[in-house]
């Protein structure tokens, strides 16, 4: 026991105190270093790059990032991971690192961490962000474009991005009774009822459209949701219970600008002569997401002479359509593919004979082009005989809470249109 040294906590710090001494300054001071703090290192994939690299440029060998990479697996296909991810490494200076996070989306974090001291094997958590849920009730008032609407109502609630989003529900629900760039008017006006999911910093993670009701020049539309036993799927229906979904939409962008109607004498830009032009034109950004307008199957997908690289698709009742011009035909998308209306189907671009980025569109009855703005098509089936009960206490429930709010009146000249 001599030579034995007792550790104490002084004032002074950590110290060594020898048997027998009785002053402090027979006191050793011992120097014992205070370990660096963890610090957090943030990554964001880029293109090109694979999770292993990422990893072993931050300090973890092949075997780790193995382990690591099969602990994601139970949460999340590393190969899913898109370019802008963030990763959070967690790790002490010239340390391997101690905990990874990694930002899968807006709603989800995986938490990665050593299950052990030797490092072999790593266990992980997913953690989703808490939401909370109300509903909003909003009207507009149109003076140019769906777009730039003038909101009154719950407008303090809505966050960065979300008017274009209540915009852009409310064209979804009136899809099949309304051309957003033809048919609207100034001083046309809606009033919507939505219902929320928000996120802690006022992100919408997810909204359904509740109820709504939209005066487009003389008439007034209005929908009421019902869900059906699909989880996640609404169909909406007036007041009388009759479906709003058409068996055809009336364009296949979602919000569009007719370049060139449907025209027996049209003077070709290129050819520069007159002849019949079978389709309607609708301008758009190269890239922007062509939708199926009704449900079939794909009859022709790829290379098409003038009509550049195109896509027809089969219906019921001996009609088809067509989409040309386009950029690129969406993922697993080809002859012979069931796709279903609103669908992605492809891209708008400039192939074939085209002068700028649009899409050229023909609807065909019984193998002859035919004008799709002059069709008078049947509606998707009325709300079912077993859910009549349901859909009016609802309908009942509903609407006397949309119209809480009134709908805006008129602040200018008299209804006029606002696009040719």
């Amino acid at each position: 026991m001599a030579g034995t040294v007792f550790a104490g906590l002084s004032a002074a710090g950590w110290v060594a105190l020898r048997p027998g001494a009785g002053r402090m300054e027979d006191v050793k001071l011992v120097d014992v270093p205070t370990p660096p703090a963890p610090v957090s290192l943030v990554h964001h994939l880029e293109w090109g790059e694979t999770l292993g690299g990422v990893f072993e440029t931050y300090g973890l060998d092949r075997g780790q990032t193995h382990v690591i990479v099969q602990a994601m697996g139970a949460f999340e296909n590393p190969r899913r991971l898109r370019p802008g991810t963030e990763i959070q490494f967690v790790r002490r200076p010239g340390d391997p690192p101690a905990r990874i996070r990694i930002q899968l989306d807006a709603d989800r974090r995986l938490h990665l961490w050593p299950d052990g001291e030797t490092g072999r094997t790593w266990a992980a958590r997913l953690d989703s962000v808490p939401v909370t849920r109300d509903t909003i009730l909003l009207a507009g008032l149109i003076e140019t474009n769906l777009f730039d609407a003038s909101l009154s109502g719950d407008v303090e609630l809505l966050g960065d991005g979300e008017r274009f989003d209540v915009a852009y529900r409310l064209s979804q629900v009136f899809a099949w009774q309304i051309d957003f760039w033809r048919d609207l008017r100034r001083n046309d006006a809606y009033r919507i009822l939505m219902a929320r999911e928000v996120r802690p910093d006022g992100s919408v993670r997810d909204a359904t459209v509740l109820a709504a009701e939209f005066r487009n020049d003389r008439r007034t539309l209005t929908a009421v949701g019902l869900r059906q036993d699909e989880p996640g799927r609404v169909e909406y229906y007036d007041e009388a219970g009759e479906a709003l979904r058409g068996q055809f939409l009336l364009a296949p962008l979602d919000i569009v600008r007719v370049t060139s109607g449907f025209n027996l004498r049209r003077f070709h830009p290129i050819l520069r002569r007159t002849r019949p032009h079978l389709g309607v034109d609708y301008g758009a950004p190269r890239g922007t997401p062509v939708r199926a307008t009704g449900a079939g199957r794909v009859s022709r997908a790829g290379g098409w002479g003038n009509y550049g690289t195109a896509i027809e698709i089969r219906h019921a009742n001996n009609i088809r359509t067509r989409y040309a011009h386009l950029s690129g035909i969406a993922r697993g998308i080809g002859s012979g593919t069931q796709v279903e209306q609103g669908q992605v189907i492809g891209y708008v671009g400039a192939t074939g004979l085209a002068t700028a980025p649009h899409l050229h569109y023909e609807f065909l009855r019984n193998g002859a082009q035919v004008n799709p703005a002059r069709l008078q098509l049947p509606r998707a089936e009325p709300v079912p005989p077993e859910a009549r009960v349901r859909f009016a206490a609802l309908r009942d429930d509903i609407l006397p809470r949309l119209r809480l709010i009134p709908m805006p009146l008129n602040a200018g000249p008299r209804l006029r249109r606002t696009q040719d």
